[in-house]
């Protein structure tokens, strides 16, 4: 992903979206699809026009199953204050200036306290040199002490369990601290004593029941002691944690709701670290695997590239655990020797030369090893065993850096040759490569699988939905690694929102990507995994938008580009059909594909209306059905203020105002049904069948 350094940030243009090919080596193919691009839709359907279709019983090809699924990267507080559970901000004091006020995000004194983050003291590990200092004033009653408002709130909720834990020591305080949590106003949900201060370190672990849930998310973790007790004291703390229930029971896991509603997707890959925040704002701030492994207390975290300190407690074992749970393929980005600095401005990139780049190769392969390694017999395998995952964890993809075509010369000249040759050397024929530079550069090895991104309006997405239609068929295969309508503004996809940058994505923004996406499917063959781009997005806190999901403190909301992937990934075929027409610029604004599950004996058929009248197809088939069909329609509701309003969003406000609708339908006559399209929609038709 691209991230605004400047605010002469590159421009795109239809024909030249952020991060499309600029000059293209597949000489014939690119100048097939620089026409297409120029060309306008030719659209023959229009009401009350209507598509005769023919779904037949030919197998096109099969469709690899990792063509849905997710790019991360911690963008917008996803990771820390999102997906990641732990509901402290700034736990830890990481990455921050000692004694500065920004030292003190989201933590505040409570009845005259006074807060200071210190490296004065030891810290409570070599990772975590930085502790908060708090000092008692000499005249005082009642409790003082402390508060932390969490990621912009905390959602208390009756019938949870809070684990939480924090480290204290006290030279002049050996009294009792109570923690709890409290709205702000007043009321505790929630309380516990911790005893046993000491002029040492100690950590104390509690758990909180809260007796009701809170109203809202305007809630605080409180830290307070007795002030008579404690006048005149100073007491240090450090490395808080509070977690509530996370997806599966995991500890150190995931945010319930926003791991819940991820998984629904049933998504086969998942991109990690990154994005731009694998790569760094500089070298050393790279994100690094090996501080992210380990015991919290042994995580430094990092200044990352998105405007936030990254906390790491969401690590590479996290990741892959996670990826694990969603049944989804891990795709492994190595960071390859590049920071990003100004965009405006290539040469101010950091660039490791060749000659210096060898341990950072070693650093490549060591992190390969601690995924693969043999638990008894290799080094970093023995240490993932210690941290208790003795199986070795199934990798086969791995992305050589990010974006690299920002810095082509390096990356053509010695930084992918070198990292894959180092990897493919240790480990021959055990993993794939997906590049990351333009598909025109020519690399050496060749690559085989690249990673194409692509941020556009609308017109940019139908008109392109058939791009890979005549993509050479030579072994060489996309990954659509990034991908979203972002704007309706053709001459500025990555604006303001005044320049027609969207807050949320539209129902028309979605339907235009179920229309690209028909196109990825019908391909297939050369499109192996996609991933819309950025994942989630904290309303109180991003840098990018529109995202998948959006949420806060307790709240979140499913947009309409959220639920079309769901719609294309949870209703998967196993290889594609033929159709008669097949899907061209002659048949917008209707845009499918047909595929066949050969496990569930299902067809289903993809259709995305980019028009703005519905539109009827007269369907028929080459195959038995039972004489029933299943369909789930996403569109704005008829008959509703909205019905028609395309640049309709779901927001927290209102997070259900476009959903998918299901519906069952009958086919009275044999082998042909008809069916209407509404206007600007996404549909998926399902016949239960058998094809022989």
């Amino acid at each position: 992903m691209v991230m605004r350094t400047s605010r002469s940030l590159i421009k795109a243009t239809r024909s030249s979206p952020m991060f499309l090919l600029d000059t293209m080596s597949w000489t014939i193919y690119f100048q097939v699809l620089a026409i297409v691009a120029s060309t306008p839709v030719l659209s023959a359907l229009v009401a009350p026009n209507a598509l005769d279709l023919k779904l037949t019983a030919t197998l096109s090809h099969e469709i690899p199953s990792t063509l849905y699924g997710y790019m991360w990267e911690d963008i917008n507080h996803s990771g820390d204050g999102g997906l990641y559970g732990e509901l402290l901000q700034n736990r830890a004091f990481q990455a921050v200036i000692p004694g500065t006020q920004n030292a003190l995000n989201a933590w505040q004194p409570y009845s005259g306290a006074r807060l200071a983050v210190t490296a004065k003291t030891d810290g409570v590990s070599s990772s975590l040199p930085n502790s908060l200092e708090v000092k008692i004033p000499k005249v005082v009653t009642g409790p003082i002490g402390f508060v932390n408002t969490g990621y912009w709130g905390i959602k208390i909720q009756e019938g949870w369990t809070y684990k939480g834990s924090l480290y204290a020591k006290s030279d002049t305080f050996t009294g009792v601290i109570t923690v709890s949590l409290k709205s702000v106003a007043g009321a505790t949900y929630a309380s516990a004593t911790l005893e046993g201060v000491s002029s040492e370190w100690n950590k104390f672990t509690f758990e909180f029941e809260p007796s009701k849930s809170a109203a809202n998310d305007n809630n605080v973790f409180t830290v307070t002691v007795d002030g008579a007790e404690a006048a005149g004291a100073t007491i240090y703390f450090a490395m808080f944690s509070l977690f509530p229930p996370t997806f599966r029971g995991r500890e150190n896991g995931m945010r319930l709701d926003l791991a819940e509603a991820m998984a629904a997707t049933r998504p086969s890959i998942w991109r990690f670290p990154g994005g731009n925040n694998l790569e760094g704002a500089s070298i050393d701030t790279r994100w690094k695997w090996n501080e992210t492994i380990g015991r919290l207390e042994d995580r430094p975290g990092r200044t990352a590239d998105w405007s936030y300190s990254n906390t790491d407690g969401l690590g590479l074992l996290e990741y892959l655990n996670w990826a694990e749970d969603l049944e989804a393929e891990p795709i492994l980005g190595i960071w390859d020797g590049i920071a990003i600095a100004n965009y405006s401005n290539f040469d101010t990139w950091p660039i490791v030369p060749e000659e210096d780049l060898q341990p950072y190769i070693d650093d490549a392969l060591n992190e390969i090893e601690f995924i693969v390694g043999d638990p008894e017999t290799s080094y970093w395998g023995q240490l993932r065993a210690s941290l208790g995952r003795t199986d070795p964890y199934y990798l086969r993809y791995i992305e050589i850096g990010n974006e690299d075509q920002f810095q082509p010369e390096s990356y053509a000249g010695y930084r992918w040759s070198a990292f894959v040759n180092a990897i493919e050397e240790r480990y021959p024929g055990q993993f794939e490569f997906i590049a990351t530079s333009y598909p025109s550069t020519e690399l050496n090895p060749p690559y085989l699988k690249i990673d194409y991104h692509m941020y556009a309006d609308p017109t940019w997405f139908t008109t392109h939905a058939f791009m890979f239609d005549d993509y050479p068929r030579n072994g060489t295969k996309y990954f659509v690694g990034e991908y979203a309508v972002t704007s309706t503004n053709p001459d500025e996809f990555l604006g303001s929102i005044a320049d027609g940058r969207l807050a949320y994505p539209t129902i028309q923004g979605a339907a235009a990507e179920a229309a690209f996406m028909t196109g990825m499917e019908r391909n297939a063959d050369v499109v192996f995994a996609s991933a819309y781009a950025p994942s989630l997005q904290h309303i109180k806190g991003y840098q990018w938008t529109p995202d998948i999901l959006t949420f806060d403190a307790s709240r979140i909301v499913k947009s309409t580009s959220y639920y079309v992937q769901q719609m294309f990934s949870t209703n998967r075929g196993t290889h594609v059909l033929e159709t008669v027409p097949s899907s061209t610029n002659a048949t917008a604004p209707l845009f499918w594909v047909a595929s066949y599950n050969n496990e569930t004996e299902v067809v289903y058929l993809k259709v995305a209306n980019t028009g703005t009248t519905g539109l009827v197809a007269y369907i028929t088939y080459d195959f038995t059905t039972t004489g029933l069909g299943t369909a789930t329609t996403l569109s704005t509701p008829s008959l509703s203020p909205i019905s028609d309003v395309f640049n309709t969003s779901n927001t927290l406000g209102n997070p259900e105002l476009i959903i998918p609708v299901e519906s069952s339908f009958a086919i009275p006559e044999t082998n042909r049904f008809n069916y209407s399209f509404p206007a600007t929609s996404i549909t998926v038709i399902a016949l239960q069948t058998v094809i022989e």
